[in-house]
């Protein structure tokens, strides 16, 4: 049976989007609303989403940080 290497998804993840811009971003998902029109979101709920899992991340971070 072949092993499969578990990469880090939230590193890999950052790495990808730190190089996108917004209107790349914008752009995709418009693409995707169009290819999956009962699944859609708007392009500030996605903004929105990113902005909390953002904040998530960072108050993990600082709770790491003081030992919590």
């Amino acid at each position: 049976m072949a092993t499969v290497k578990r990469g880090n998804w939230t590193e890999e993840r950052r790495e990808v989007l730190k190089n996108l811009t917004g209107a790349e971003i914008d752009a995709d998902i418009m693409r995707i609303q169009a290819e999956n029109p009962d699944r859609g979101i708007t392009a500030e709920a996605f903004r929105e989403k990113m902005r909390r899992m953002e904040e998530a991340e960072a108050a993990a971070r600082r709770a790491e940080t003081v030992g919590a």
